[in-house]
């Protein structure tokens, strides 16, 4: 089994090294890429080849973890180079965007070719068509480095990627919808990345007046004993990857706008604020 990953950050490069080292061969491109990029495909076992379309062609699954801003764009460019492998974008995209991508997706195939003699004549029709979409739509619930990390899923062929299990990561399939994930996914993000503002706020002005040990003790004490570690990890992974977030509120906005028209979605509007202010 071969796995490709579009995009090499950090998630895809864990995601690797599980497979990696449970004995599946991954692949991804570097080629005009960021140094950092190039750094994280060198220390890992992936191997680096030179084009994504013989990576979509030659993948038996296809993972796409990008960026919200990028995600839709980037299977517009390929899904056309897709053989008969998967795609699963892993992206914080709305559901709308989910929708868009999987049309890209779905190809109808002729089951008998015209020219071919069959046995099975009686299904010999010129409207006979494969109807197979390639799209599963995924998010990974809670943090990538997680042993194993959660993986959620939905989509027509969603259901075979339950062999990753066997390798390493934790696969759960919601159901043969895309786009079910996605707003699952979004409902999430209005919750974590709200609070992960609000801490910041928090954090940051305790840093101002020299109590920020104070503050996770005395929060400590009603949430949690390993409150103060998830907070520090909380707040690294916002501050570094905070252009990424504000992209994902963008999306949070739209799905917001399309399902509950006419209200003011205030603390998401000023969630993606804080984000932008870094």
């Amino acid at each position: 089994m071969i796995v490709g990953f579009i995009g090499f950050g950090q998630v895809s490069s864990t995601l690797s090294n599980i497979l990696s080292s449970n004995g599946i061969q991954t692949v991804t491109v570097v080629k005009d890429r960021s140094q950092k990029t190039n750094k994280l495909a060198v220390k890992s076992d992936v191997r680096i080849i030179d084009s994504y379309e013989a990576l979509l062609l030659g993948s038996d699954i296809v993972i796409s973890a990008n960026s919200p801003a990028n995600a839709l764009n980037i299977a517009d460019k390929y899904a056309d180079y897709m053989g008969d492998g998967i795609y699963v974008d892993l992206n914080n995209i709305s559901p709308n965007t989910t929708y868009y991508m999987a049309d890209l997706f779905e190809k109808p195939r002729r089951i008998v070719p015209q020219e071919e003699s069959s046995r099975l004549n009686f299904f010999k029709k010129k409207n006979d068509v494969d109807i197979r979409n390639n799209f599963v739509d995924g998010a990974i619930i809670g943090n990538v480095s997680n042993k194993p990390p959660l993986i959620i899923l939905s989509g027509v062929r969603a259901n075979e990627l339950a062999i990753l299990n066997n390798y390493g990561l934790n696969v759960k399939v919601l159901s043969k919808i895309p786009g079910d994930v996605a707003t699952l996914k979004i409902l999430r993000s209005l919750y974590t990345k709200g609070v992960s503002a609000v801490l910041m706020e928090a954090f940051e002005t305790a840093k101002e007046m020299d109590l920020e040990e104070q503050l996770f003790e005395i929060l400590s004490i009603t949430e949690g004993e390993n409150f103060e570690e998830k907070s520090k990890s909380r707040l690294k992974n916002t501050y570094a990857n905070s252009k990424r977030k504000v992209e994902e509120m963008d999306e949070a906005l739209e799905f917001l706008d399309e399902v509950s028209k006419g209200k003011k979605h205030i603390m998401t509007k000023a969630t993606k604020d804080k984000f932008d202010s870094y």
